[in-house]
């Protein structure tokens, strides 16, 4: 046999192995690097989902935070609230030296107690105060939108005082032809009988304006003037500013002991409303 039977056939490239500078074995090219790698694109600044999410949800704080402007309708349901003051000292007078009385024919749920004429003027001043302090809230929220550039859904915190003020307006005289509609309104007297139920409406619109608000604040204060609209409603609250040490003489005297009642609700809504206000301020001015 010759040497050239001896030899073999020539080596396959492909069972040549791979060296040091073989195309499987070296280092990546410069331009491969970071490329098809799923650790290094999470570990780039465009893949970190973490920077990303915190940023989304500070800007929805701020964007709640600019949303809130409640310190209006809390400031202008107070006021409106010691504006009322002076109707229902008027209202305690005491009766005409006859021991006659006239039955009422205004508003007699948001009046309180069908008799005489001072519950008279008390219910049609909450009748235009409610429904003026309920628009008006819904103009200044739109303001206030128009400012921020964030809208508040104030709709329905105006739907629901207009409501209940219309209901309280037109129940009484429908009993007249509807007399099952008495068993919604006469068995809760201890409610409305001291002309106090404007601040159970205005507290059920603080709590729809809280959920608008998405304000826990505003829904704590909601919470704290619904006990004070209570406690006026069904107590005569005068009674502790009694064991105070308030000892009143004469007839005006004893014609004021029904401030407490409507100053101690009217009280709250200024404190909170003038907090909020002032809150609001220093964050802008932080800003």
């Amino acid at each position: 046999m010759t040497d050239g039977d001896d030899q073999g056939p020539p080596e396959s490239p492909r069972q040549r192995p791979a060296g040091a500078g073989g195309q499987h074995g070296g280092p990546p090219a410069a331009g491969d690097q970071g490329h098809g790698s799923p650790a290094a694109a999470e570990a780039g600044p465009a893949g970190e989902p973490g920077p990303l999410l915190t940023d989304l949800a500070s800007l929805r704080r701020q964007a709640r935070t600019a949303r809130h402007a409640y310190g209006f309708p809390l400031v202008l349901f107070g006021l409106l609230s010691c504006g009322a003051a002076p109707l229902y000292v008027a209202a305690a007078a005491p009766p005409p030296a006859s021991g006659a009385f006239t039955a009422g024919s205004g508003p007699i749920l948001l009046g309180g107690t069908p008799f005489g004429t001072g519950s008279f003027y008390i219910g049609w001043y909450w009748t235009v105060a409610l429904v003026g302090g309920y628009l008006l809230t819904l103009l200044w929220y739109r303001r206030h939108a128009g400012r921020a550039g964030v809208w508040t859904p104030a709709r329905g915190y105006l739907i629901t005082g207009v409501v209940l003020t219309v209901l309280a307006l037109a129940i009484p005289p429908l009993t007249h032809w509807l007399p099952g509609l008495g068993m919604l309104w006469l068995p809760f007297g201890d409610v409305w009988i001291r002309g106090t139920l404007a601040f159970l409406i205005i507290a059920i619109g603080l709590w729809v304006l809280a959920r608008a608000e998405r304000s826990r604040v505003l829904a704590i204060i909601a919470l704290v003037y619904t006990g004070a609209a209570l406690l006026s409603s069904l107590y005569n609250v005068e009674n502790i500013v009694f064991r105070l040490g308030w000892n009143p003489r004469g007839t005006f005297a004893w014609q004021l002991t029904v401030l407490p009642n409507v100053l101690l609700p009217a009280a709250i809504l200024l404190i909170a409303g003038c907090a909020a206000f002032l809150v609001q301020r220093t964050r802008k001015a932080a800003a």
